[in-house]
């Protein structure tokens, strides 16, 4: 059988777009990774704030790893508890190192951090203060917009054409070889 060349082009095109298309991704190693912790979390004079006013406690000194799937975060938290009176704090003092992780997971166009839990802390005391400031705001308070990260870079082309991101799928999202791995599909129109 004979197939034309318009039946040939026909049926090139067909199995090309029944192929698997490979998207774009996003690859962050550890120091990027560190930084944008930083930036997200520790925007305060380099401080992440669980408690504010004269009784107050705070997180400082991140250092962040990427191991077994998960965002490591050590740092070291300082804490004033106890009641407030005007401008003074009757309470205790705690001082410790904590390590807390999360697992990295697509929420909409963006990455934030899921299943976290505190995996290391000086003491008792510290984990208390942890979980009741911390864990139940970190997954919000770390975010990768990737929508807005692609389209900041699509703008800076310093291009004539003008592009606009319509519409960003996460497929998925990955710790290997301690970087963060986003892959994701976009549709992108020009004018």
């Amino acid at each position: 059988m004979r197939i034309r060349p318009s039946c040939a082009a026909l049926v090139a095109a067909t199995l090309l777009c029944s192929a698997p298309v490979r998207g774009a991704e996003i690859v962050l190693e550890q120091s990027a990774v560190q930084k944008l912790v930083v930036e997200s979390l520790f925007r305060d004079s380099g401080r992440f704030y669980l408690q504010r006013g004269a009784c107050s406690a705070f997180l400082d000194n991140p250092a962040v790893t990427l191991a077994a799937g998960r965002v490591v975060i050590r740092s070291h938290l300082s804490a004033r508890l106890g009641m407030d009176f005007g401008d003074s704090c009757a309470g205790v003092d705690l001082a410790s190192w904590a390590t807390v992780s999360g697992v990295p997971s697509a929420q909409g166009t963006a990455v934030r951090l899921a299943d976290v839990r505190i995996e290391d802390v000086g003491d008792a005391n510290t984990r208390v203060v942890l979980n009741s400031g911390l864990v139940p705001t970190l997954p919000a308070a770390f975010e990768l917009d990737v929508l807005k990260a692609v389209r900041q870079l699509l703008q800076g082309t310093n291009s004539q054409l003008q592009v606009d991101v319509q519409s960003l799928h996460i497929d998925s999202v990955r710790i290997a070889d301690n970087r963060l791995s986003v892959r994701f599909d976009f549709k992108v129109a020009g004018r």
